[in-house]
Order: structure tokens, then sequence, then C-alpha cells
């Protein structure tokens, strides 16, 4: 596991600009903060789509419900987190498809979803070994990784980004030969020139995802950006 901080761009404004000045009409500097971490997943999500048409919905039914216990029965086989199991109810529809360019109704179309999470790869291998996929009423229709503890890592990325950012605004100030004072505004989305915030999400968790079924290992990398205004002293003429 590694640990990476990374200061990314800031803005020094000694004087506030026209739009930004409703806002604060004070001498003040906008700078930012990074910090990422590459970790290892420890949870793996699927999610599970069967479904089935006919002439007759009974039928149709009758399979989706054979293929929905084969699942959770390999949900279970495969040591899924019991909490984490989880299937909807049957939906149900017209089947339609394409005649003579028209859509034409011939049958019932019967839908179930489910899902579950492992905590080992190799168990979410051995579920997918164990499914009938090359069926087209069967499908697996994603994987996912994460954490367990990604809210713990982000309270420290945060902690780590709200540090950098300080050292940004203390290295910025002294270059000016101003004094740096109070902080204004703390946010983990960026300021924009009205003097509010953008929509920019503040925290993002990338993982290194292959093809549904080739599953391996790969890494996720957790960000955390801490945006912050700091009051300061133009240095004296």
């Amino acid at each position: 596991m590694m640990t990476r901080i990374t200061a990314i761009a800031f803005v020094a404004a000694f004087t506030a600009g026209p739009a930004f000045a409703q806002a604060l009409a004070v001498p003040h500097i906008d700078v930012s903060g990074h910090a990422e971490r590459n970790v290892e997943p420890d949870r793996f999500h699927i999610d599970i789509k069967v479904e089935a048409s006919d002439i007759k919905p009974a039928r149709a039914r009758t399979r989706v419900e054979q293929n929905m216990a084969k699942v959770t029965a390999a949900f279970r086989a495969n040591h899924a987190l019991p909490e984490s199991i989880d299937a909807s109810t049957l939906s149900i529809g017209p089947h339609e498809r394409y005649q003579d360019e028209h859509e034409v109704v011939d049958g019932t179309e019967v839908t179930r979803t489910a899902s579950a999470t492992f905590t080992r790869m190799e168990d979410l291998r051995s579920f997918v070994d164990s499914l009938d996929t090359a069926s087209n009423e069967l499908q697996i229709t994603g994987t996912t990784m994460s954490r367990s503890d990604a809210e713990a890592i982000d309270t420290e990325l945060r902690e780590q980004a709200m540090a950098e950012s300080i050292r940004n605004a203390q290295r910025i100030a002294k270059a000016y030969g101003a004094k740096l004072g109070s902080v204004y505004a703390v946010s983990d989305q960026p300021t924009n020139r009205s003097g509010g915030f953008s929509d920019f999400e503040g925290v993002t968790v990338m993982a290194n995802t292959l093809p549904k079924i080739d599953l391996e290992v790969g890494s996720l990398k957790i960000e955390r950006n801490i945006y912050a205004t700091f009051l300061i002293e133009p240095a004296k003429p």
C-alpha cells in the first residue's frame, strides 16, 4: 500500500476579481491540496440478470425462477457476504421484436436481477465458473471492486490534503512577501469566479477493472482534493 501526496494547481489572488469581489472583497489567496493512495481491493461485487421470454408467461417465469435459484445457491456456496446478497422481484412485460419494420409482441418477458459481494477474488472467480453464462437467459451485467475501509482511508486523505493546502498557502504568501491570515473557507469543491463552488466532486475512487469475465485483481486509487481560501495581509511598500 503506497501513499502519495502531490500538490495540484493553485491560484494566488492578492486582489479579488470583479465577479468574485462580491463574495470576498479583501486580499486573499485560493489554494488546493491533493492526496491519493493506491490500495488493493478487498470487496468484489457482481451483478447478474436473469430473463426469459415465452408465448406462455408461466413457462418464462418458471425458467427465471429456476435460474435465480441456481444463482443464489451459487452465491452462498462460494462464500458471498450474506448481507450483500440481493435479488429483485419479478418484472413481467411484453416481449417485442421487429417484423417488417414494425414492433410486434410475440410473448411475455420475465426478468429478475441479483447481486452479491465477495471478500476474495478467488470466490468470485469460482462463482462465475459455476454459472452457465453461455445462455442468453443468464448474464453477468457488471463487476466492481472496492475497499471495506474506504471511508476511513478517505478521512486520512482529507486530513493530508488539508495539510497540503496549508503548506501551499504558506509557500505562496512567503514568495510574495505577504503575511498569511486566517482561513476564510474550506471545501472539497473548487471555487469558481462567481464566489461559489463548482459541481466537481472532491473525492474519486478509480478501479483498474478488466473485462467482466476476465477477472484479475487490479488496484484502486482513492483521491481527495481540498480547496481553501486564506486571507492575507499584502506586503507593505
